[in-house]
């Protein structure tokens, strides 16, 4: 195979997706749900907040200390007295806000991530590309690019990595939209943001594989919705219960079996409360509004390593892959 043919072939892939992206039932959902997204970003109105910038300490007094001091001497110690709102929808919902801008700047920045790349944007993802791979094997395409001198492995791969592209340009819509239109609010553009579309890519990729396998098994969307949901589920609750063993023998080593199955099960599958704060740590915005304690003080600890979870997460989505490419060769499959 040349390269030509390789990029043509791509190209058929890629648009293919692209076709089933938009014809999805899900994608009036989808788009109500970015455009939710964007338009909360662009509405974000801060009042009676000041800029940190604009004091010498930068400190804030809290309420009932602003009180017990007196505003005379408050004045004099040149802190702050913030008793602000974060408006948001035009006003319509409004939230007190006692720091200063640039935390609530980063505060509604963790917010976004949490839906737009975290949790909630993965899952939303994960549910949106379950049906294209049984819908690509029981369609058209597969059908002609059978009749190609190529393997079914590579079809497949070739097909699952067109759906990332599908979800890249998808990402670069939600989160670049999502970014211009705070900055524009809020004259503050934070490119610390931007890192929440590597992460959503990469754990993307980590966890899809799972959706093709059982797409591949099954040929039935419903399968593939369920079954990733209920991976990614298995999937965080394996990464809690390490976390929390970690925080349980801090000073002894585990002695217990299911503690060393769970260890296993932990560097064997995803781990996607690792990309949570790994994610909050490229954006900037872990230190002032952390995860919950036994997450925070595994990540300080130095026991949630970047580079070793998410290699190892993507081997695991390498497997995965590879066993659908088995799966598909399958003579009932074919």
């Amino acid at each position: 195979m040349t390269g030509s043919q390789f990029l043509q072939i791509m190209k058929c892939l890629t648009g293919e997706s692209l076709r089933q992206a938009v014809a999805s039932h899900l994608f009036p959902l989808l788009l109500f749900y970015s455009a939710s997204i964007i338009t909360l970003a662009a509405t974000v109105r801060f009042s009676n907040i000041p800029d940190a910038a604009n004091y010498e300490i930068a400190q804030r007094a809290p309420v009932e200390e602003a009180a017990r001091i007196g505003p005379e001497e408050l004045e004099k110690s040149g802190i702050p007295l913030i008793q602000g709102e974060i408006r948001l929808l035009f006003g319509v919902v409004k939230m007190p806000w006692l720091k200063f801008k640039e935390n609530a700047i980063r505060y509604f920045e963790s917010m976004l991530v949490f839906f737009t790349s975290d949790a909630v944007g993965l899952v939303f993802a994960l549910i949106w590309t379950a049906g294209f791979i049984p819908e690509f094997l029981q369609g058209f395409w597969w059908s002609m690019l059978r009749l190609r001198p190529l393997s079914t492995g590579f079809m497949l791969l070739g097909k699952a990595f067109s759906v990332v592209i599908v979800l890249c340009l998808h990402g670069i819509i939600l989160i670049g939209g999502t970014w211009i239109a705070l900055g524009i609010a809020t004259n503050v553009w934070n490119g610390l943001f931007l890192w929440s579309f590597a992460i959503l890519i990469i754990q993307f990729f980590c966890f899809y594989p799972a959706s093709v396998f059982l797409g591949t098994w099954s040929r039935s969307t419903m399968v593939a919705i369920i079954g990733s949901i209920a991976f990614w589920a298995i999937c965080w609750l394996v990464n809690h219960a390490h976390i929390g063993n970690l925080a349980q023998n801090s000073g002894a080593p585990p002695s217990s079996v299911a503690i060393w199955l769970i260890d296993i099960a932990y560097w064997a599958l995803p781990k996607p409360i690792d990309f949570s704060i790994i994610l909050s740590d490229l954006t900037g915005t872990i230190k002032e509004f952390p995860p919950p304690t036994a997450w925070m003080n595994a990540w300080e600890c130095g026991k949630v390593p970047p580079i070793a979870s998410i290699g190892t997460s993507m081997l695991s989505s390498a497997l995965v892959l590879w066993l659908s490419c088995m799966e598909l060769k399958d003579p009932v499959k074919e």
